[in-house]
């Protein structure tokens, strides 16, 4: 809408460091990713999110501090569909370098993680628009009759993914790391790449998406179409550096 587009411009295109180091994961954020001032995003403060970001030459290291007043509810069965059934967090990245940095479209190395609870274990699916090897799979919605398919969407089996939920506090804490190799990702000091973070907030019950947030990305308004609320937007991604 012409609201999200007026927003989009104002935030313009945000700066994330990604600092080189292993991460031992506590449970504090700041602490374990050595940083006085996450990445935070608000629409308002009861759904507040403080990221992180740092790498090794093994794994993507990723955190999210989430203020939320029934945290870590999901009410999917599959794991494919946690984004649109409640509380799930979320990293987008471009990973190729050579990618065109003004594209709007998904291109190759485009991918979407996003972590949520399934069945009481924290789930990690990747969602490439477009990939070289096909693990395809169809999302339907009520305005996408026919459905849009992604070339790729698999769940990872080997991300190391800790979740600390504080019910008393309403916030709850995810860290994960992720095997580069998984994401197709090849980080080098002074490396500049796309992306982006988010989170999505489930109604009282558990069941569905009622609210979406991200880092940079403000065209995050549509939570009642499937298809929708799963697109990737490179055009509105902020900036990664490694360090």
């Amino acid at each position: 809408g012409f609201r999200e587009k007026l927003l989009q411009a104002s935030v313009g295109v945000k700066m994330a460091t990604a600092k080189k180091g292993t991460v031992t994961f506590t449970g504090d954020l700041r602490k374990d990713f050595n940083t006085q001032e996450p990445l935070a995003f608000q629409k308002t403060p009861a759904d507040r999110v403080e990221a992180a970001i740092a790498w090794d030459d093994a794994s993507l290291y990723l955190g999210w501090q989430v203020n939320d007043a029934t945290p870590w509810v999901n009410g999917a069965s599959e794991a494919a569909q946690m984004y649109a059934l409640g509380d799930t967090v979320d990293f987008q990245i471009g990973t190729d370098p050579e990618a065109d940095s003004k594209r709007d479209k998904p291109a190759l190395g485009d991918l979407r993680l996003s972590i949520g609870n399934l069945g009481g274990k924290p789930s990690a699916v990747i969602y490439r628009p477009v990939a070289k090897e096909k693990a395809p799979k169809k999302f339907f919605s009520g305005v996408w009759r026919d459905g849009v398919e992604y070339d790729s969407v698999l769940t990872l089996t080997d991300a190391r993914i800790e979740v600390t939920v504080d019910e008393a506090g309403k916030r709850y804490l995810v860290e994960a790391a992720i095997p580069l190799a998984a994401l197709g990702l090849k980080p080098a000091a002074g490396l500049t790449l796309g992306g982006d973070f988010g989170a999505t907030f489930g109604d009282a019950a558990g069941k569905d998406t009622l609210l979406r947030s991200h880092w940079n990305n403000q065209a995050t308004g549509i939570v009642a179409d499937e298809v929708d609320e799963l697109r990737i937007d490179p055009g509105n991604w902020g900036r990664i550096i490694f360090e």
